[in-house]
């Protein structure tokens, strides 16, 4: 039986990157333990030139070629975020939430 990926929806925007990329890597911990194959949009867009379309558009690619999604907390006042839950619901992917869930 594969694992199921499990992409992260993280607040990124208007955050400290430095405790972005903390939670990112924390997250993704606990998700591998759980045996789980997490799929993180700072590995999926690392280009820091590129354009916030252009970050969304590949995230939102690598969210759909995952089995589930993992929406970490205050996930509902990001942009991203809530593009990634309405498409995530689009397209009948299990949602995971930060808090209630693992």
């Amino acid at each position: 039986m594969s694992k199921k990926k499990v992409y992260i929806s993280l607040p990124i925007t208007g955050c400290d990157i430095d405790e972005v990329e903390a939670k990112s890597i924390f997250v993704s911990s606990v998700l591998e333990n759980k045996g789980y194959i997490p799929v993180s949009p700072l590995d999926v867009s690392p280009d820091p030139d590129a354009t916030y379309a252009e970050h969304m558009g590949r995230d939102i690619q690598a969210l759909l070629e995952c089995d589930a999604v993992y929406f970490c907390k205050d996930w509902q006042y990001s942009k991203g975020c809530m593009l990634e839950h309405e498409a995530a619901r689009i397209y009948g992917k299990q949602m995971l939430f930060e808090g209630y869930d693992l």
